[in-house]
C-alpha cells in the first residue's frame, strides 16, 4: 500500500486533474443509479457515489455497481473532511482504507447548493487507468499462480526432506543396526536441507504470491537470501565432514576430492562475509 500511495503522491496533480475536469463535464448535480452509471463509463475505478448534507451527514444512500445501499443515510461523514478543507468547488481526500469496501480508496467532495457529493475511487485501478502501475494482465495472473505452484511445492518438499531426516534418525534408534558416523550426520544434513528448500518456498510465496505491502523499494529482502545461503553452507560443511571422516578411515587417495570440496566452500563463505557488510551499512544508511 505504501508503494501505492508514494505513486499517488508524485502524480497527484495529474490525477487530480482528470477527475476535476471531468467530473465538470459531466455535470452531475444529484447522486443515482443511473449518474453512478454514467460515471463508471468514464471512471472504472469508481465505487461509492452519495450525498451528505452540510452538516456532513449522508442524505442518500451509497450508490455502487450493481447496488444501492439505503441503509447509511444518517451516518457522519465529517471525518473525510474538515473545516475549512473546501476552498473552492472540489477538494480531493488523502488515501485512505474503506470501511465500505475495504480496499484502498481516495474521495473527492463536490460542493452543491445542498450540501455535498462524495465520489469514492479505488485507487489501484485509478492508478492502472494511468499506467501507473502494472495492470492486473492475463500474464500476470499466470506468473503468480506459476510461483504459487511452484513455492507450494518447494514448501511440501522442504517438510517431506525434513521429515525423512527425522524418521530415518528414529528407525535407526529401534533397529539392532550398530551406530555410525552416517546415522548421526545424514539426518541433520537432511533438516538443513529440508530448511534451506522450505525458507526458499517461503521467500517465493511472499515476495511472488501475496499482496506487496511494502514500498518497491523494499521488494528484494535480503534476510531471506542470507538465510538461505546460511543452510545450504551449513549443510555443505556437514557434508565435507563426513567425507573426511569417511575417507580417513577407508581411503587416502580420495582426500585432494575432499579439499577441493573444502575449498570452494571457503571461497562461498569468503563472499558470504563480504555480502553482510554491505547489507547492514546499507539497512543502517536506509
Amino acid at each position: 500500500m505504501q508503494h501505492l500511495v508514494q505513486t499517488y503522491n508524485d502524480n497527484i496533480e495529474l490525477i487530480e486533474n482528470f477527475i476535476i475536469s471531468t467530473l465538470r463535464r459531466l455535470h452531475i448535480d444529484t447522486p443515482s443509479q443511473e449518474s453512478f452509471k454514467q460515471l463508471r463509463e468514464t471512471f472504472g475505478s469508481l465505487e461509492l457515489v452519495y450525498e451528505c448534507d452540510k452538516d456532513l451527514i449522508q442524505t442518500s444512500p451509497n450508490f455502487g455497481l450493481g447496488k444501492v445501499e439505503p441503509e447509511h443515510i444518517g451516518k457522519r461523514r465529517d471525518y473525510l473532511l474538515r473545516e475549512g478543507d473546501i476552498q473552492s468547488e472540489y477538494y480531493l481526500s488523502e488515501p485512505y482504507i474503506s470501511s465500505t469496501t475495504g480496499s484502498l480508496c481516495l474521495t473527492l467532495v463536490k460542493r452543491t447548493e445542498n450540501g455535498y457529493i462524495f465520489f469514492d475511487f479505488r485507487l489501484r485501478i485509478l492508478l492502472e487507468r494511468f499506467h501507473l502501475i502494472e495492470s492486473k494482465t492475463f500474464f500476470r495472473q499466470m506468473a503468480r499462480f506459476s510461483y504459487a505452484l511452484i513455492g507450494g511445492g518447494l514448501l511440501l518438499l522442504g517438510l517431506f526432506i525434513a521429515m525423512y531426516g527425522l524418521s530415518s534418525f528414529i528407525m535407526y534408534l529401534f533397529s539392532q543396526e550398530s551406530m555410525s558416523l552416517d546415522v548421526v550426520f545424514k539426518p541433520v544434513i537432511a533438516l538443513t536441507l529440508g530448511l534451506a528448500v522450505f525458507d526458499l518456498g517461503k521467500t517465493i510465496f511472499e515476495q511472488e504470491v501475496l499482496p506487496k505491502t511494502q514500498n518497491i523499494s523494499d521488494f528484494f529482502n535480503p534476510k531471506s537470501l542470507i538465510t538461505f545461503m546460511s543452510s545450504i553452507m551449513i549443510a555443505l560443511l556437514i557434508e565435507a565432514l563426513l567425507i573426511v571422516f569417511k575417507i580417513s578411515i577407508s581411503d587416502y587417495t580420495k582426500l585432494p576430492y575432499v579439499a577441493a570440496l573444502i575449498l570452494s566452500i571457503s571461497v562461498l563463505l569468503f563472499v558470504f562475509s563480504k555480502f553482510l557488510p554491505i547489507q547492514k551499512r546499507k539497512k543502517k544508511n536506509d
